[in-house]
């Protein structure tokens, strides 16, 4: 399997089945918490994309579904949850891309997340804070060590303490395997990756000593900037200009950029 995860927002609406506008809005923030806590390995982002699409197949936020009385009679008074106030079981019912419920929940993730969620628990339901929290739940729970190790049962367990939905997770989590073995490690538009800054990187090199269509953000995200950045090397070097970039561009970028770096700079002139 490739080693960082390879697939763009429209193969995860595809596979997920969730609405691609809702994918397009709010994969990067997801992307982007969860590689703020190092989790960018294919098994682990397979994990976060399968839970997503178990949880919440809008790939959106939502309220736990209930009223008042049900959640009154399901978590009020639960000291586990730390619900000790009356109303805080309707109150810190769950909500996210997971369901963060209880007030101790709010609390411990609103301190890490520097959010007043215990103050005010519908920002749960905002979207980068819902991804913030999922991605902080799967680094402190451990769940990234089980995909590695393809224990998939114990990655829904950790979510959601048993194996509610399982053969919707597991089938997602092979559908997602066998789309990113298809894609290999081919980088192409609409990617997010590790591997993105790293090709923004050399091509930002290489376009010291030659024109670059337009300047490249340094973010792991593959745009149409950095498309027409690609197609621009692969015609100056006598590659076919596909935007993709597979082991042959990514050698000659390599190989190109090395050779930028390596040539000497002019000597001042004389006075």
């Amino acid at each position: 399997m490739t080693q960082f995860f390879n697939l763009a927002a429209p193969d995860i609406a595809g596979l997920l089945g969730s609405p691609p506008a809702n994918v397009q809005q709010n994969w990067p923030g997801v992307y982007a918490s969860c590689a703020a806590n190092g989790l960018t390995d294919c098994p682990t982002m397979i994990a976060v994309v399968a839970t997503i699409g178990t949880e919440v197949t809008a790939f959106a936020p939502i309220n736990e579904l209930g009223g008042t009385a049900y959640f009154t009679k399901l978590y009020e008074n639960n000291k586990d949850l730390g619900n000790t106030q009356p109303g805080d079981g309707a109150r810190y019912h769950g909500r996210g891309f997971i369901q963060l419920t209880g007030r101790a929940n709010y609390a411990t993730y609103g301190q890490l997340l520097h959010v007043p969620l215990e103050d005010d628990p519908d920002l749960a339901l905002n979207a980068g804070v819902a991804a913030g929290v999922l991605a902080l739940y799967f680094k402190n729970r451990g769940l990234p060590a089980l995909a590695r190790k393809g224990d998939w049962q114990g990655v829904r367990r950790g979510v959601n303490g048993g194996l509610n939905g399982w053969d919707r997770f597991s089938g997602l989590v092979q559908a997602l395997q066998k789309a990113a073995a298809a894609k290999g490690d081919t980088l192409v538009e609409g990617v997010i990756s590790p591997d993105v800054t790293r090709l923004k990187g050399l091509l930002t090199t290489w376009g010291l000593a030659h024109a670059l269509p337009q300047p490249l953000a340094d973010t792991p995200s593959f745009g149409p900037a950095t498309t027409a950045a690609v197609k621009a090397f692969q015609h100056a070097n006598g590659i076919q200009p596909t935007g993709k970039v597979g082991d042959p561009t990514w050698q000659a970028l390599q190989s190109a950029a090395a050779l930028v770096k390596r040539k000497p700079k002019p000597k001042p002139h004389a006075n």
